[in-house]
């Protein structure tokens, strides 16, 4: 009953937006460049969910290649427990698994809860750099440490399904398949309003956003940290040029992952495997939140200079795809600040309700999609989301271009230089001395 009540309001929104073409095209005639890029924003939205619908994950053919799991980690001695106990108990042959946890230097008792998660375990290694040398660092060392065919990158704060490396591994059967993202999810999607919107986001950003990336001849843009796995032969070529990457004459220090995938995503295919799934931990504070988003969104102008380079090679309508994501956030701020301030100013409000009805359709639409596909309560969330979107986020390209040059972490006091693993700091426990 709730679903079809779903399909009917969707439906409904639908046809509002039909049934006010007259203005659209109205609006065409008298502010062209404003209702051009909310056509064209409409149609981006709604193809991408058309596509997502025709997306299948991988079935589990029994492709088992041998698989390291490798976890970084700084300053996580609440949850890195739980992160090893999901790793060390997925199900898949043992012979063919490893686990490698990597301290970046931490200052608190993650070494200790390390040692103590991992404990005498026969496939756990435990590597302990010795000082903060950053995520990539203790990425790259936990890559030269491991044995398998395929990495897989867990962050230290999430955990694993027993069956995501299982369900991860199935890409991989195809040899043009470099790199694969697992679903994630909130853990803590309860704890706070904003936890909850985060959920609701989570699941239409990899359902539906990477989805139809993975649908497009696998062209999944950013591997997410919290479960992706990537071809060990395919990394190789790479892993130094990324581990030292410098952008402005600084250290890349955000957007890890995003930046393994682009390099990965040159020659190879990156695709998305909805039923490999993993749970992971979001801030919680405003704070916290909008020091992540605007992280990202560095990391994002970063790679996107390097995708417009190649991505016409590409699928054509995965790069008329990926070029159109790269062009309307930096539009996006100009056309909020014209509908909304510009019409109240310095014009008539007239057109001011159909802006923000359109805005409310096209977030209602995400919620709606939750709802439908999870049956949850949390639905509404997906509005908020929006909300905070069109009032902070969408400003935050230009913040990210004036600021791109300040380099800190932002949410932890992580130093990053890129200096070389120094062999004589290390700590290491690998199985046979345990």
């Amino acid at each position: 009953m709730v679903q079809a009540v779903i399909v009917v309001y969707a439906l409904a929104i639908l046809f509002f937006v039909w049934m006010t073409k007259d203005m659209t095209i109205a609006s065409l005639r008298h502010d062209p460049l404003f209702a051009t890029y909310t056509v064209s924003v409409l149609i981006y939205i709604l193809s991408r969910f058309v596509v997502a619908m025709f997306y299948r994950p991988v079935r589990d053919r029994g492709h088992r290649p041998t698989v390291s799991i490798v976890v970084p980690a700084f300053n996580e001695e609440e949850g890195i427990a739980g992160t090893i106990a999901s790793c060390l108990a997925v199900d898949y042959p043992r012979e063919l698994v490893e686990v490698i946890v990597v301290n970046d230097g931490s200052t608190d008792a993650t070494w200790e809860r390390i040692l103590e998660a991992g404990g005498r375990h026969p496939r756990f290694h435990a590597v302990d750099l010795g000082r903060n040398y950053g995520k990539r660092g203790a990425m790259a060392e936990g890559f030269r440490r491991s044995k398998g065919e395929v990495l897989l990158f867990v962050d230290s704060d999430s955990y694993l399904a027993p069956d995501a490396v299982a369900q991860i591994a199935q890409p991989f059967a195809d040899p043009k398949v470099g790199a694969v993202v697992g679903h994630a999810d909130v853990a803590n999607d309860l704890e706070t309003w904003l936890t909850k919107m985060q959920q609701v986001r989570y699941y239409s950003a990899f359902r539906v956003i990477k989805a139809t990336e993975s649908l497009l001849s696998g062209t999944v843009t950013c591997a997410s940290g919290c479960c992706s796995a990537y071809r060990r032969s395919a990394v190789e070529p790479v892993i130094a040029e990324w581990e030292f990457q410098r952008f402005l004459g600084r250290p890349a220090t955000f957007g890890d992952d995003r930046a393994l995938t682009n390099r990965v995503l040159k020659r190879h295919r990156v695709v998305y495997q909805e039923t490999a799934r993993s749970t992971t931990v979001v801030p919680a504070t405003l704070r916290r939140f909008l020091r992540q988003q605007l992280r990202w969104k560095k990391s994002w102008l970063r790679e996107s200079l390097e995708i417009c380079r190649y991505f016409w090679r590409k699928n054509p309508a995965a790069a008329l795809f990926t070029y159109a994501s790269i062009v309307f956030p930096f539009l996006a701020p100009w056309v909020v600040l014209h509908a909304v301030l510009g019409r109240i100013l310095w014009g008539s409000a007239s057109g001011l309700w159909f802006y923000l009805v359109g805005t409310y359709a096209m977030a209602l639409l995400y919620s709606l999609y939750y709802a439908f596909r999870r049956k949850s309560g949390l639905w509404p969330h997906g509005m908020t989301f929006v909300a905070i979107y069109m009032a902070i986020l969408v400003f935050q390209t230009y913040w990210g271009i004036f600021t791109m040059r300040d380099t800190r972490w932002g949410t932890r006091d992580a130093t990053v230089d890129h200096a070389p693993i120094d062999p004589a700091r290390l700590t290491v426990l690998a199985p046979e001395a345990a």
